[in-house]
């Protein structure tokens, strides 16, 4: 049967016949086929056509995109690259000799910085040592772990005018043989390795003496809380962030040693240790034909190393209350090995006349 062409061209609605063709408000029509009838239902048809979209050629939103509110607020302040912020107030003393100096940054403060004194920590003491000792001019500057490149200090900032990258401490050595007629630094020695080993039990040694020894609390303070805030408060916390990492630290050395001593350190074991430590450092001197470790002609890296601690406990701790300072003193017998070194370190380095912390 043929349709109506009304069917096919009247407008949305949804139209239904009779068997005649005739229209009608019924659900179904019946279309005469040959001898029988039959119903068609049609089914709900969508006549409305589809609105047409606003904006017929704008994409989809991405996941990232910046809602119009936003961005209408950050066109109103564009991205700025601000210059530069200029160098800390008291590096502007270092601006004219740094163009032709390297710098060492250590912990000290300005003053002492500025006069060129030797630092109360021993890693930059170590150093500070061997680049006076290889003759290498140089300045110093007051700073703290959190603005060194590796997170420690010393770090030796090259001339401006030459680089301006940062050298780590690690780097020294090798950074002194460029600029001297010094070789090349060699790789460490079994034998210097196993004598290394025995400077760890002194610098535990050290810590339990300057972090959680109560008699040696001014000299904390002064050297390493002072110079960081002068907030009492501050200053109390710092200082038992400072005490609980030597703790942890001397724990952790310790390894399998008893814990029976005051806040869990035996501090028989350790100072017996470092005494024990001393002594082998004494009489390897002792067997020296030069008067330096390993019989060399001149002071080295494992001199410098050892005078970090030496040093400051010659300077700061040879007390009653500083058993460090006897321990040096009695190292190898009682002959004076260590001693005797340490002056001769001072001579050569630092100028002085061995009994104390100098300046230039």
């Amino acid at each position: 049967m043929q349709l109506p062409a009304a069917f096919w061209t009247h407008p949305p609605e949804l139209l239904h016949f009779d068997r005649w063709g005739r229209r009608c408000q019924h659900r179904t029509f019946r279309i005469p086929y040959t001898s029988s009838t039959a119903t068609v239902t049609m089914a709900s048809a969508t006549a409305t056509p589809p609105k047409p979209s606003a904006r017929p050629n704008q994409p989809a939103p991405s996941l990232w995109s910046i809602p119009a509110p936003l961005q209408k607020l950050f066109n109103q302040f564009p991205l700025v690259t601000l210059d530069p912020n200029p160098l800390p107030a008291r590096s502007q003393t270092l601006t004219s000799a740094s163009d032709t100096l390297p710098t060492l940054y250590i912990f000290s403060s300005d003053e002492d910085a500025l006069e060129g004194k030797p630092s109360i920590n021993p890693t930059c003491l170590k150093w500070q040592t061997l680049l006076r000792l290889s003759h290498v001019p140089f300045l110093t500057s007051p700073s703290s772990n959190h603005a060194s490149p590796t997170g420690s200090l010393p770090f030796l900032l090259p001339p401006r005018t030459v680089s301006p990258n940062p050298i780590p401490s690690t780097s020294i050595p090798l950074y002194i043989s460029r600029h001297t007629n010094s070789p090349s630094p060699l790789p460490t020695s079994p034998r210097s390795e196993a004598y290394l080993s025995l400077l760890t039990p002194i610098r535990l040694a050290f810590l339990q003496t300057l972090y959680l020894t109560p008699a040696f609390t001014p000299l904390l303070k002064k050297f390493y809380i002072d110079p960081s805030t002068r907030s009492s408060l501050l200053g109390t916390i710092l200082q038992t962030q400072l005490s609980a990492a030597a703790s942890s630290a001397v724990l952790q050395g310790l390894g399998l040693h008893s814990q029976t001593g005051t806040g869990g350190i035996d501090s028989e074991n350790l100072y017996a240790d470092a005494a024990e430590a001393l002594d082998s450092l004494a009489i390897l001197l002792q067997e020296s034909q030069t008067g330096w470790f390993f019989g060399e002609e001149k002071p080295g890296e494992f001199d410098a190393g050892l005078y970090g601690y030496v040093g400051v406990i010659m300077a700061h701790m040879d007390t009653p209350e500083g058993r460090l300072g006897g321990l040096v003193r009695r190292a190898g017998g009682g002959g004076g090995e260590l001693v005797g070194w340490w002056e001769r370190i001072r001579r050569e380095a630092w100028g002085g006349d061995g009994l104390s912390e100098g300046g230039k």
